[in-house]
């Protein structure tokens, strides 16, 4: 049998098994300090201690905002502005949000109509208040005191979100106050809420008790960015100093606090869309067609069931409306308000 050239060379041995052994023990190690040290990296990036009352009402409570403080100790941040002698719109915000939603929309209106907004309790900068209360009902007790303060007695009552779902239960209320019902992808319609894949990251935490916990004290700028990724149609629209304003008002003293605390409490409605039938006032609804976050269909049962009622869908449009565009939310509220109050 012939003899080839390679069986004849002579194969070092393997190294021991022990070797490889070894070697795996160091990646695996280096491996695991590498993870260990980017878990802390992120829980210390992310860990923020509240900012004091005084530091965020220097850099946010400017131009016409002012302070009420109620009998049971809560302080009120409001703004009254526009036209002292036209029609009053009062404009209430979502869950987790704030008067600042609304400032792209005021100046479109303000020529024409006399426009109050506040941060509703545990939000912006009314933050926490000393009854622990952050239901509809007190949000609702909210806008009677701050409208009785400012001596007003008719109005349009506008809200976005939570803040819609606060509107009409006050325009089932107090419908002798009333003049009109404007809702903006408002919520509050039982089982309308949705809970999809893309809602925010930290919204689908809340559900957990620990994570609630957590959440106290890790509050990471990433939620409020990845926050209005979600609620908007546009990326462009999130631009860093609104990712700032919502991330800074949430760490104000006192205020993750109150707001994990709502998770548990009234914040939905447990009633079918058939309340609407009493609501007696002029009503328009607005929703954007890609609202992520309380579906557009829900817009159908406002408009089966209020007896008068106009819907506008905005197409491109996410969860925030007012913001997205002004232009043509402050148009149709505009000739909404002008014809019924002509």
């Amino acid at each position: 049998m012939a003899e080839y050239w390679w069986t004849r060379v002579q194969f070092p041995p393997p190294p021991p098994l022990f070797l490889y052994t070894n070697n795996m023990k160091k990646v695996f190690k280096w491996i695991g300090l590498s993870a260990l040290a980017m878990l802390v990296f992120l829980i210390y990036s992310g860990t923020y201690l509240d900012i004091p009352r005084e530091e965020l009402e220097s850099r946010y409570a400017i131009g016409t905002s002012q302070f009420l403080n109620l009998d049971d100790g809560s302080r009120i941040h409001y703004r009254d502005e526009g036209n002292d002698q036209g029609p009053v719109i009062v404009l209430l915000h979502g869950f987790n949000a704030s008067l600042f939603n609304f400032e792209r929309l005021i100046p479109l209106l303000a020529e024409d109509f006399r426009l109050v907004s506040l941060d509703l309790p545990a939000f912006g900068l009314t933050g926490a208040v000393p009854s622990g209360e952050y239901t509809i009902e007190n949000f609702k007790e909210t806008v009677s005191e701050l409208t009785h303060y400012l001596d007003i007695e008719k109005f349009s009552i506008a809200g976005n979100s939570m803040g819609g779902h606060v509107a009409w239960r006050y325009a089932l209320e107090y419908p002798d106050q009333i003049e009109g019902l404007i809702l903006i992808a408002a919520g509050g319609v039982s089982g309308e809420e949705q809970t999809m894949d893309d809602s925010p990251i930290v919204w689908k935490l809340m559900d957990s008790g620990l994570a609630r916990k957590i959440l106290l004290f890790f509050t990471p700028k990433f939620f409020a960015s990845q926050g209005l990724q979600t609620a908007v149609a546009d990326p462009k629209l999130v631009t860093e100093e609104l990712v700032s304003q919502f991330h800074e008002l949430a760490l104000l003293k006192g205020s993750r606090e109150a707001i994990l605390s709502m998770i548990t409490g009234d914040r939905r409605s447990s009633s079918g869309p058939e309340i609407f039938n009493q609501i007696s006032a002029p009503t328009l609804v607005i929703h954007g067609e890609e609202d992520n976050l309380i579906q557009v269909e829900s817009s159908k049962y406002f408009e089966e069931n209020i007896p008068n009622v106009e819907v506008k869908i905005y197409s491109n449009i996410g969860h925030l409306p007012m913001y997205e565009d002004p232009e043509r939310t402050a148009k149709d509220i505009r000739n909404f308000i002008k014809g019924f109050d002509s």
